[in-house]
């Protein structure tokens, strides 16, 4: 597929970069009244440029004068390759330099060097500029850039420059199409009968007419109405392109300054930031710890403080870890370049890259957390993706956590898999991936949990399922809990019995509760049909009144009783009981109530409920005020 790309301009104020970019494009970038007459861009500026070969590119024009850095800022985060741009007639001067050092802060890697206004100096000059000019971007990524000299006015060096950019696009690595979308958006406004119009350039991903787009921050979803990609309406854009998107159901006001449009649960915002910090080395001032700053993130701009964790503070040209504490949400996701700037006076003093969005403030001086940071900076793709695992995931819930393609997602944990690092549990069709250390330590915690609950309750059998997984404070769903029990009890780690998670290993019980459970036994099966009450229980056995239901659900699920309406009755009992009413039914073909109590010599009290008990095991059925063997009941009269 065909790749699109994003070229940018940078330098100094009155440089030439909007009146370079028309001369290349026919467009004017200087939509405002206010640039036209003062001369000067203020507000990013975007063209597009057709190549000798006939591929279009996106061009954003960026402000030069230092007021407007914000501006220039939000434009170069989309950039794939810069135009630097630099007056002849005045050489390197200080705006061409916080924009070179705002370029590296966002590791823009491509670019060539645009001399310009070569008409109004003489070659000897020209030569002298060039020359210095390579001497003080030496040690920036442009010191082996090519260099074109141009005229915008006169016209010359500008078909060279042309096919200096065709090269030099070639050889640049396009964005990446197999990512969740995402379209950090640099101008809002309406259009009479059509609505909001929100403009960008799309970083990552596709996006279709009609498709769901998420608002962030914020969550709100909403439908693509229409598409606009240079000027011309089309039914998909792809990464790497300057794209207008009329959405539906916002309003201008809805729309925060430097939100970005996502697909939906793929990127998260977030007010900390974990990140990599430096200090520019040609700043001369330090980054303290509760540094206030303006912090720039794609088109986003917002207050915050650093908080470094292992230093006092940043010297010039160090970096560190730390974490930036914002004054309102950004979206941001791990690899995001970001840059910081003083508060005041307003100067660009550093940058880095963000290595996870955070929900809580670390303690400095951990040596934990610096190891944890320093993981996160320095692990590869599989290596983060295994922290994720401590619970199970499937493939899709991981690319949702880090906004990856599916196959280098899949590619990392097909890795685990081989290397036996995860184990496998099935979901509708999905696989899910768990961290093989994380499962064994988690069920042996169960089986220790389980084992803790049925000492200290011992009559209960086990601990139930979902108590157990409030008391380990486990975050997965309720069919997810049940396949890790499932993996666990199937790997003999414990036992599952119906709604219970015993030990793995049988906890016999304590022997005085055992004599207890003994003379309970006897004077009910003595009872027979005429079973004795809790009181009895209590007097005769030495059963604590509290605790009588749990010996009795104990003796009702080892079967030794039966539950019968509100009356407990001794499992043989029943079972005579039974033997006696088959037999008065085949010699008599029904019973009453008051013949079931005489043949089973015992009261109404008993009798009736011991009847619909065996209603309700289908031994009889009921029809009207007799008792016949099942199927053989008919309607009375």
């Amino acid at each position: 597929m065909e790749r699109y790309l994003i070229i940018g301009t940078a330098g100094h104020v009155d440089h030439g970069k909007t009146h370079l970019i028309q001369a290349l494009t026919g467009i004017s970038t200087d939509r405002l009244k206010e640039e036209k007459e003062r001369g000067i861009s203020i507000e990013l500026g975007f063209a597009y440029l057709t190549l000798p070969d006939g591929r279009k590119a996106g061009i954003i024009d960026v402000p030069g004068h230092e007021k407007f850095v914000r501006q220039m800022l939000a434009g170069a985060s989309g950039m794939d390759i810069v135009l630097l741009i630099i007056a002849a007639d005045e050489g390197v001067m200080p705006q061409t330099q916080e924009h070179l050092d705002i370029l590296n802060m966002l590791n823009v890697e491509k670019g060539i060097v645009v001399l310009s206004k070569i008409d109004l100096v003489d070659q000897e000059w020209l030569s002298m500029i060039e020359k210095d000019t390579r001497e003080k971007l030496q040690d920036s990524f442009l010191r082996d850039a090519p260099y074109c000299k141009v005229s915008s006015v006169t016209g010359q060096g500008i078909p060279e420059l042309l096919q200096t950019i065709m090269t030099v696009l070639q050889t640049t690595e396009g964005k990446r199409l197999d990512l969740p979308s995402r379209m950090p958006i640099d101008r809002v406004f309406t259009i009479r009968g059509f609505g909001t119009v929100v403009t960008g350039t799309l970083n990552t991903g596709t996006i279709q007419k009609g498709q769901e787009v998420c608002l962030e921050p914020g969550g709100k979803t909403m439908k693509i109405r229409n598409i606009q990609v240079h000027g011309e309406q089309v039914s998909e854009a792809y990464a790497g392109q300057r794209v207008a998107i009329n959405i539906a159901g916002l309003a201008v006001s809805d729309i925060p300054k430097g939100a970005s449009l996502v697909d939906p649960g793929y990127y998260n915002a977030g007010q900390i930031l974990d990140v990599e910090l430096s200090n520019l080395a040609s700043e001369q001032r330090t980054i303290k710890q509760r540094q206030r700053i303006h912090f720039h993130l794609g088109t986003a701009e917002t207050l915050g403080r650093v908080h470094l964790l292992a230093q006092e503070e940043l010297a010039p040209g160090e970096k560190g870890f730390a974490q930036v504490i914002l004054e309102e949400p950004v979206v941001a996701a791990k690899g995001d370049r970001f840059v910081i700037r003083y508060y005041s006076p307003v100067a660009t003093i550093g940058g880095g890259v963000v290595l996870s969005l955070a929900n809580a403030k670390q303690k400095r001086f951990r040596e934990k957390v610096i190891t944890e940071f320093r993981s996160k900076a320095e692990g590869g793709l599989t290596d983060q993706i295994k922290k994720e695992l401590t619970i199970p995931l499937s493939s899709d819930e991981v690319r949702k956590k880090y906004a990856l393609g599916q196959d280098e997602v899949q590619l990392a944990l097909d890795r685990l898999k081989n290397d036996q690092t995860v184990v496998i549990l099935a979901e509708d069709g999905l696989s899910l991936f768990w961290l093989k250390s994380t499962a064994e330590e988690w069920a042996l915690k169960v089986n220790a949990e389980a084992m803790k609950y049925q000492k200290t309750y011992p009559l209960r059998g086990g601990i139930g399922r979902e108590e157990l997984k409030r008391i380990l404070k486990t975050a997965v769903s309720h069919k997810r809990w049940q396949l890790i029990l499932e993996w666990g009890a199937d790997h003999q780690y414990f036992r599952l019995s119906s709604s219970l998670v015993q030990a793995v290993s049988e906890i016999g019980l304590p022997e005085d509760i055992r004599q207890k459970l003994d003379a309970l036994q006897k004077i009910w099966e003595k009872a027979g049909l005429n079973p004795p009450g809790q009181e009895t229980a209590v007097a005769e056995c030495g059963v604590p009144a509290a605790k009588f239901p749990e010996y009795a659900e104990y003796l009702k699920t080892n079967n030794v009783w039966k539950q019968v309406g509100e009356f407990y009755i001794a499992a043989s009992a029943i079972e005579k009981a039974k033997i006696i009413l088959e037999k008065h039914l085949q010699e008599n073909g029904q019973i009453t109530v008051s013949e079931a109590r005489d043949c089973w010599q015992t009261s109404r009290k008993f009798a009736v409920p011991l009847l619909e008990y065996f209603d309700s095991i289908h031994v009889t059925e009921r029809n009207g005020d007799i008792r016949v063997k099942p199927g053989s009941a008919q309607n009375p009269g």
